[in-house]
């Protein structure tokens, strides 16, 4: 059922993004600077999107390598304090 549902969800999606893509395909003028041109609406579109997709990407990545060296050094200190832990149970008590 789940299964149905989400497919459902994409080719909803797909049938919004080709609506979307018909209405928006006049050509329109871009200037960079540097040049002029001509491109259709919904290639730009699509573009910008894939290029925010790519920095959000690059975005998490990073935050993510932290995380993961962060959650290896917390790893290392818990084995570190685990070994201590254990040797401390299997020394003899010494009454004073």
């Amino acid at each position: 059922m789940l299964r149905l549902i989400r497919n459902l969800i994409v080719i909803l999606g797909l049938v919004v993004g080709i609506a979307f893509g018909f209405f928006n395909f006049e050509p329109v003028n871009i200037d960079l600077l540097f040049t002029n041109t001509q491109a259709p609406l919904v290639v730009l579109l699509v573009i910008v999107f894939v290029l925010g997709l790519l920095i959000a990407g690059l975005a998490c990545m990073a935050r993510i390598a932290r995380l993961r060296g962060r959650l290896s050094s917390a790893r290392r200190r818990l084995k570190d304090a685990e070994a201590e832990i254990s040797n401390l149970r299997s020394m003899p008590i010494h009454d004073a």
